[in-house]
């Protein structure tokens, strides 16, 4: 289970003051995008739930010195929200006057065409807010019953989405516009950029909202999920553990799973990217296929991952700072009988003559389940007969019954659980601060950042500092001159006990167990 609480502070300074009056000038925004301009103007400050915001229509509005009461009320009121003033603060809800919609249906019908005017197939046409949809046929042509008062979802791959009413209408002539947005992405290829519309090898891009969402501790593990064709695979459970990264199976028939990419930072080759910090990167692309090769020669075979870190840009001065806070727990532990059950199962199950004939020496001998442990550090268990020596652990939280086979004695011993023991919750913190700015002929970055991670298994952690600085300064017209600075100082605890002791015979040893001598 993983649960990852994000803040994210910036300073900024508002445009005005409170006036009660805002000026307003926006086209099909969302309502965060609204509130957001309106917190530039006063000293108020939103607080919703998504949820609530989800399937609401966009807000188009244009006033001067309006009141912000009759800008909310009425911009709220037809989106099914209300609102609640408390100090500087204004909380949305959702209006517990329900809307009533309308029940009655209707058929509707049309034709989807492309800007040439040739019918598109397959287009997927939905009622909003429903399951209930329909594609266009051989000819374009769709027909299926809606709401009277709903709206048509129009999607298709490579084309810009639309929603169109169907309130007073039920004949549709829908023309569908390319997304060139995708085409026009610039890509780091080696040796520069360029476009993707013009890119002819197999580039794969990661999209930043994959680093902004999770803290990653190794910046390698952003990259599962995230790039088709990249087969990315935990190794560790360590904290900071760089993962196994394989590009397309390997170049290898006999070792795929050594087939390590190549990685380029910022045009420098290194071995492995493991003390980068996420907050500090701009982009990861991922080189996949032959030409590859041809730029990084034999050492691009395997694929190369290239990242680019932040860098300074022209802008107004900024200060930013981001913490995530993170949670770390077992998924699930195994069930293991307790102290007792297994004192009990042992001790009779040793009695058998008939399944174990000669284990009854057993009994006394210093095991888990054997009497023959004293308070000493000779022996390994708890379990011992009470006596006055030893009856005082009594008051230190030991247990004592019956024992099995000879009720007349005292058996006492500790009863300890491994799995909490071993494994914990763990606590992770990821702090970040960015300063940037530029002048008329320079510019400059600054970004330091400190990651504490622990593990679940105990005495495991990995913490990281690191910090990023670079600018740029035009010293002629036709000179440039930049400086760049990346440093990371990196800590790693592991467990003192291989894999085999700190999972496998933890889950087996007996709960009588001394913990302490």
């Amino acid at each position: 289970m993983l649960l990852v609480l994000s803040f994210i502070f910036l300073t900024t300074i508002p445009a005005n003051a409170q006036t009660g009056n805002v000026n307003l000038k926006l086209k099909n925004v969302t309502l965060p995008r609204l509130f957001q301009e309106i917190e530039k103007q006063s000293t108020y400050r939103f607080s919703y739930r998504d949820a609530d915001l989800v399937g609401k229509d966009p807000v188009t509005v244009s006033v001067k010195e309006r009141s912000l009461k009759s800008i909310l009320t009425d911009i709220l009121s037809k989106r099914n929200l209300q609102y609640q003033v408390s100090g500087n603060k204004i909380l949305i809800t959702v209006s517990s006057v329900q809307t009533p919609k309308s029940t009655e249906k209707k058929e509707v019908s049309g034709i989807v065409v492309d800007e040439r005017g040739e019918p598109v197939i397959g287009v997927n046409i939905s009622e909003k807010g429903t399951t209930n949809g329909t594609i266009t046929d051989m000819n374009g042509r769709f027909s299926f019953k809606v709401g009277n008062n709903s709206s048509l979802l129009v999607s298709y791959i490579g084309y810009d989405g639309q929603e169109i009413s169907v309130r007073g209408k039920n004949r549709f002539n829908i023309t569908l516009k390319e997304n060139l947005q995708a085409l026009d992405e610039v890509v780091v290829i080696g040796y520069g950029t360029q476009s993707r519309e013009l890119l002819t090898t197999s580039v794969s891009k990661v999209d930043n909202k994959v680093l902004e969402n999770v803290p990653y501790g190794n910046l390698a593990s952003a990259l599962q999920g995230a790039v088709s064709g990249v087969r990315v695979q935990s190794t560790s459970g360590q904290p900071g553990e760089a993962p196994r990264i394989v590009v397309r199976g390997g170049t290898s028939i006999q070792n795929p799973d050594g087939a390590a990419p190549l990685y380029v930072v910022d045009g420098i080759t290194r071995d492995d990217i493991n003390h980068l910090s996420s907050n500090d990167i701009e982009s990861i692309q991922v080189l996949k296929d032959a030409a590859s090769t041809s730029i990084y020669g034999a050492k691009g075979s395997n694929g190369v991952v290239i990242v680019t870190t932040k860098s300074a840009k022209a802008g107004k001065a900024s200060v930013s700072y981001s913490y995530d806070f993170t949670i770390s727990t077992i998924g699930k532990k195994y069930k293991m009988a307790n102290a007792k059950d297994y004192l009990t199962l042992h001790r009779t199950g040793m009695v058998m003559q008939d399944k174990f004939p000669d284990a009854t020496s057993e009994l006394g001998l210093a095991k888990g389940y054997g009497t023959g442990n004293n308070l000493t550090n000779q022996t390994a268990f708890t379990t011992q007969y009470l006596n006055d020596s030893n009856r005082h652990k009594l008051n230190e939280g030991w247990i004592s019954m019956p024992d099995p086979i000879d009720p007349s004695q005292t058996l006492i011993f500790q009863d300890n659980k491994m799995s909490d023991l071993a494994y914990r919750t763990g606590f992770s913190h990821n702090h970040h601060a960015e300063v940037s700015g530029s002048s008329e002929r320079a510019k400059f970055l600054a970004g330091i950042g400190y990651l504490k991670n622990e593990g679940t298994l105990r005495a495991t952690d990995y913490n990281r500092f690191s910090f990023n600085i670079n600018g740029e300064v035009q010293v002629l017209d036709n000179l440039n001159v930049t400086g760049r600075v990346y440093y990371s100082n990196t800590r790693t605890h592991t467990s003192p006990f291989n894999s085999a002791v700190s999972f496998y015979r933890n889950a087996s040893l007996a709960p009588t167990a001394k913990i302490y001598f």
